[in-house]
């Protein structure tokens, strides 16, 4: 599980640079780093940098071989996926039906943040001999 958590983190840090929604009002195409504000006043915010930071950090703590570290990493995991679900929803809701496209960024997002939870859950511990 060590590796996959570490594969999910480089997934979820290259997945901020992808595609996540197409607007069709506006003809835009936000990723976690590219968000313009529209007309109404909204403005999602560039996710990809608080991800990017969150999954830095928690593979960073992924290869400390300490008992901290590893309680660390499982509340930096959970928070990553809770900011995960977050931006899912604030980027894909819409008020009508067809005004935005849902592209793979943002489905590798949740997955690659389920995965880095999941890891963490089972921490590779340094073995006492």
């Amino acid at each position: 599980m060590h590796w996959v958590g570490i594969l999910g983190c480089v997934a979820i840090i290259a997945a901020c640079f992808m595609p996540w929604v197409h607007y069709n009002n506006v003809n835009e195409t936000f990723t976690g780093f590219h968000v313009i504000r529209f007309t109404t006043g909204n403005y999602y915010g560039k996710a990809g940098i608080p991800i990017s930071i969150f999954a830095s950090i928690i593979l960073v703590l992924m290869l400390v071989p300490k008992i901290l570290a590893k309680r660390i990493n499982l509340f930096m995991a959970a928070l990553l996926f809770a900011y995960c679900i977050r931006t899912y929803i604030i980027f894909t809701s819409a008020l009508f039906e067809g005004e935005l496209n849902k592209l793979p960024g943002i489905y590798l997002v949740l997955v690659a943040s389920l995965l880095i939870m999941i890891s963490t859950l089972f921490p590779k511990l340094p073995s006492k001999s």
